[in-house]
């Protein structure tokens, strides 16, 4: 089979669609962008963040394609610009024939752009984290972090506790007797520190020049973390997309730190039922004040009713401060890998892995909460 791959244009829509209609057919429940030009990040001529898309041909006929979402980083001390690898799709899902074509759309990406990252995956267990560890990427899980505020209804809707009828009794006996009301709510309070500091928030539409200020003091806490200046966050979460929540946080006269939230509500969600979703999707903070930023996030949610606050953090600081705060940790999915040439920016790995600053804003989290 002669294969080439080459950028997704108007040509190629026809193609794509069919291409789609055959996942489909074969029950798959995702599928390439029909349009070639991206909602989220498109390549524009002054924007150093964009999407690219690409598509495997056989002849006319589409039989995979994947997505490259360019960046700058502040990698050891310097700005470079890193792909995150998305939506990698082959026709091998439904056809063993193109078993091949995953390989060669990653071989491909990596010839475009060999420092490159991937993000979220799904687990270790999915085809896509396999393929990557095969082929030496270096890989690990990015904590889970969450915070339970209506514990009825986070009780009558975690999908992933209720895989069984004697676990649902038991935990709709918990939820309708209040024990697990109580329990829930101590477990918090006994994990939660104490803390005597004041801190004060506000919700802003845009990101100013106090988040330029912010960056260029927090940026060497990291070896690897996405540039997050004014600019960057503007175009990530910008102020027609009302669903985020942008936080400002404060000490005294002092910003503090930032975050992104957001608040969904979920219907027939396969972990999270039908609760309301709080998400801190990407934050930043100078070093000693990561805690009130996750109090300051708590505080919002809360107040906008969130039956549920989660979160995934790589940084061990960051790790630190929502634990600190009372939140829980629990098994993650959410996988970071790293392509060799990104590895080896990166050495000692092993040590320098745990101050990598990643967050569902670094992938394609957001759009999924």
């Amino acid at each position: 089979m002669a294969f080439k791959i080459v950028p997704y244009t108007d040509e190629h829509v026809a193609a794509v669609r069919e291409f789609n209609r055959r996942l489909r057919e074969g029950g798959v429940a995702f599928a390439m962008p029909e349009l070639p030009v991206p909602d989220w990040l498109p390549m524009l001529a002054d924007r150093r963040i964009f999407q690219e898309y690409y598509v495997l041909l056989e002849d006319t006929v589409v039989r995979g394609g994947y997505v490259l979402k360019h960046q700058d980083f502040f990698l050891s001390g310097e700005v470079l610009s890193i792909a995150d690898y998305r939506m990698p799709i082959s026709e091998g899902v439904v056809d063993k024939a193109y078993n091949l074509v995953g390989v060669q759309l990653l071989t491909d990406a990596l010839k475009r752009q060999p420092v490159m990252y991937g993000l979220g995956m799904g687990g270790f267990d999915q085809p896509i984290a396999k393929m990557l560890k095969a082929m030496g990427w270096t890989m690990f899980a990015v904590p889970f972090f969450f915070w339970v505020n209506h514990p009825f209804r986070f009780l009558r809707n975690i999908v992933a506790l209720r895989k069984s009828a004697m676990r649902r009794f038991l935990l709709d006996l918990l939820a309708v007797s209040g024990l697990g009301w109580l329990g829930i709510k101590l477990l918090h309070w006994f994990r939660r520190e104490k803390w005597h500091e004041s801190w004060a928030w506000e919700t802003l539409p845009q990101f100013g020049s106090w988040a330029d200020e912010l960056w260029e003091a927090c940026k060497n806490q990291h070896p690897l973390a996405a540039v997050r200046d004014a600019a960057t966050l503007n175009i990530l979460y910008p102020p027609e997309k009302k669903e985020f929540i942008k936080l400002k946080v404060s000490s005294g006269d002092r910003v503090v730190g930032w975050a992104v939230l957001l608040n969904t509500p979920m219907i027939g969600h396969k972990q999270f039922g039908n609760m309301r979703v709080g998400t801190v999707v990407d934050c930043l903070a100078l070093s000693n004040h990561k805690p009130k930023v996750v109090f300051a996030a708590v505080e919002c949610l809360t107040a906008a009713s969130a039956d549920i606050v989660i979160t995934n953090q790589s940084d061990q600081n960051w790790c630190a401060a929502f634990r600190r705060t009372g939140f829980l940790s629990g098994p993650s999915n959410f996988i970071f890998a790293a392509s060799k040439k990104l590895a080896a920016h990166l050495q000692p790995f092993d040590e320098k892995k745990n101050s990598i600053h990643m967050t569902r804003g670094d992938g394609d989290g957001p759009i999924h909460l």
